[in-house]
């Protein structure tokens, strides 16, 4: 397997990477610091840098099932001190982090072995696992003190997946080893694909049985916003195994189909039952698609345990949930995993007549499906396939509060194959559109003689917009929810402003939007120049930073999909004053999207109107200055004002 070492600055934003990015390996015993180690004092080209990796290993071993990892970082200022914290990730059930052993070398050479308490804690969850870590924090860390750190980690081999490297660290490398002795038992063989830039090496085999690479003066990895995940784009070799040295990858993924039919198949193969419960669920005389979203709707009720609450293991103890061995399972005890209630879903439309299959995908919010890379856990994810006369749809009844005829936007546009006895078929799931992904603000406002507003607000999310905030808030209370939305509103706002939610319907909606009422109260938005203010118009987005300012970038531009918001603003205008100049209609539209933001203004009050769509979400480098203009226009019609002045005598 392969793991990573989080460090608490960095933790949320490498979470979802645990089992992509490998961290440190050592042997069980601490390696000597060089005089050179100790004499330096920045990182080359970069005298700035809060902290070096002078040295990082990682030894994996595929036969014993356990993998070393070792650290080696050097403090340069006081901000490096933050390092001192360390957290080991590990998923509960799957990976275990244990023999934690550190150290600290003081800037005068004196040596302390770390006797402080390991903690426990939880981190998220992620896809139904939990992801907890043991952490520690190294005590008297000082500018040039050395900290060590080094443990093993393990993993039931039946969970077994092929490793992978990755070369680069937040940090800047001055050195990296990395080793593996593979598992070649039953004619197994170690393949790989490296995607290292110039200068690095790919690995190479010592030996029969391993297989090493080596590398010095690794940059920093540094993150752009925007860019698509990690996984990516970071320099790394994936390795996999194969029986079959001259299988191709449609043999491969051929070979992987049929497999993954028949598991599927197996759990499924439950017709009366499932019979039994589309006449309790549908009536015959029910059109076709409304007998499926029936059917769909139904299975939404299942107890999903893939996105519930982290428990404690004494609380699972106490449930005693049984394991579902087929479908008849999960409808009769009424609770399932997510892959588990899509089966549901197809077992009970092929009862209905539909013709239907379950797709194997690969979801991408971690990484982008290679082809020839042969490892299966790439298709990672799981939905419904069905044909209803000339339509098709792909549906995720899996995922809680996904709307009939959407999916999560990680399973859009993605490489999948459609199981079948043969094997099946390569597809790709449908491409999300800026439809799906829709805002809708409608605000109320007065704007006082200082220049501040006040006001309501009114904001609907559709699709896509409203599924993200009911996954990601379904574990709060009202409480929780209300800061999550205020929060939200007031980072579009200028410092200082007042966010009250007065009420917010369809949290645990489906089909219908999440809607939100807020009041509002914006002290200083509009700026007083003598007799003059100057409004700005886009209230939710004047004091927004706008991407894609610099002119040269690292990676692709990804957003996890396209989008669409619409403003509509009405500004009451403070007594005695009018309005001396409105600024021009902004408009652009072309492939990449469309924007407009028009002023108009009657009878003491100003209309502002501002759409924004966004047509892709994945635009490869060629296409970023395009993406830049564009931005560009954004910006400027954003960054206008209406200017009012003091009315003359009976003048409005």
């Amino acid at each position: 397997m392969s793991f990573f070492l989080l460090r608490r600055p960095v933790l949320l934003a490498l979470l979802i990477f645990l089992v992509a990015l490998p961290a440190a390996a050592a042997k069980d015993e601490w390696l000597p610091i060089s005089d050179d180690e100790k004499r330096l004092q920045e990182v080359p080209g970069n005298p700035g840098a809060p902290a070096i990796l002078l040295y990082r290993h990682v030894d994996t071993d595929d036969v014993e099932a356990v993998e070393h990892h070792y650290y080696r970082i050097k403090v340069l200022t006081e901000e490096g001190r933050k390092y001192a914290d360390v957290d080991i990730p590990y998923w509960k059930g799957v990976l275990w982090a244990d023999d934690i052993k550190a150290r600290l070398v003081r800037s005068d050479g004196t040596i302390a072995e770390f006797q402080g308490k390991i903690f426990e804690k939880v981190l998220a969850k992620h896809k139904g696992l939990n992801i907890l870590a043991k952490t520690f924090t190294f005590p008297e860390v000082e500018v040039g003190s050395i900290l060590e750190y080094r443990y093993k980690m393990r993993w039931d081999r039946l969970r077994y997946r092929a490793p992978e490297w990755t070369l680069d660290d937040e940090l800047f490398t001055r050195r990296a080893r990395f080793s593996m002795r593979p598992y070649l038992e039953g004619a197994m063989s170690l393949r790989w694909i490296s995607y290292l830039p110039g200068g690095l090496k790919p690995p190479k085999d010592v030996g029969k049985d391993r297989v090493e690479l080596e590398a010095e003066n690794i940059p920093a990895f540094e993150k752009e916003d925007s860019m698509p995940p990690e996984k990516a784009v970071r320099p790394r070799i994936q390795f996999y195994y194969t029986r079959e040295l001259d299988e191709t990858p449609d043999q491969f993924w051929k070979r992987e189909g049929k497999e993954w039919h028949e598991i599927a198949e197996q759990f499924m193969k439950k017709r009366k039952p499932m019979e039994q419960a589309v006449a309790q669920t549908v009536s015959p005389g029910d059109a076709p698609e409304a007998k499926l979203r029936k059917l769909y709707a139904r299975v939404q009720q299942i107890r999903n345990l893939s996105f519930e609450e982290l428990k404690t293991e004494k609380e699972e103890k106490r449930e005693k949930l049984k394991d579902n061995n087929n479908v008849e399972d999960v409808w009769t005890r009424g609770y399932g995993y997510r892959t588990q209630i899509n089966r549901l879903f197809v077992a009970l439309a092929r009862a209905a007549g539909f013709e239907t299959a379950p797709v194997r995908v690969s979801e991408r919010d971690e990484y982008f499906f290679i082809k020839n890379l042969l490892d299966w856990e790439q298709l990672n994810g799981e939905v419904a396939h069905v044909r209803v006369g000339g339509q098709e749809f792909y549906l995720d009844p899996g995922t809680v509060y996904c709307p009939f005829g959407l999916l999560p936007s990680e399973r859009t546009g993605v490489i999948g194959i459609r199981l079948a006895e043969d094997g099946g078929s390569f597809i790709k799931t449908p491409e999300p559109e800026p439809e799906q992904g829709l805002i809708r603000r409608k605000a109320v406002l007065k704007l006082d003689a200082e220049g501040g507003l006040e006001g309501t607000l009114e904001i609907v999310y559709h699709g896509l917009e409203a599924l993200e905030r009911r996954v990601n808030n379904m574990d709060e209370d009202e409480a929780g929810r209300r800061k999550s939305l205020e929060e939200e509103v007031e980072a579009s706002l200028p410092a200082g402003a007042e966010v009250t939610l007065e009420h917010a319907t369809g949290w645990e909606g489906t089909e219908e939007p999440l809607q939100a009422a807020f009041r509002l109260a914006v002290p200083g938005m509009a700026a007083q120049t003598g007799r003059r203010m100057l409004v700005p118009l886009a209230v939710f987005h004047a004091t927004k930073t706008h991407p894609f300012e610099h002119e040269k970038r690292r990676f692709a531009v990804y957003f996890d999909y396209p989008f669409q918001q619409e403003d509509e603003v009405t500004l009451e205008l403070p007594e005695g004053y009018q309005v001396e100049t409105l600024p021009q209609r902004k408009a652009t539209s072309s492939n990449l999207g469309a924007y407009e933001m028009v002023s108009t203004n009657s009878g003491g009050q100003l209309q502002v109107r501002r759409r924004i769509r966004l047509n892709g979400y994945f635009f490869p480098l060629q296409h970023y200055s395009a993406l830049r203009s564009f931005y560009s226009t954004v910006r400027a019609g954003d960054g206008e004002q209406a200017v009012l002045q003091v009315a003359e005598v009976g003048q409005r």
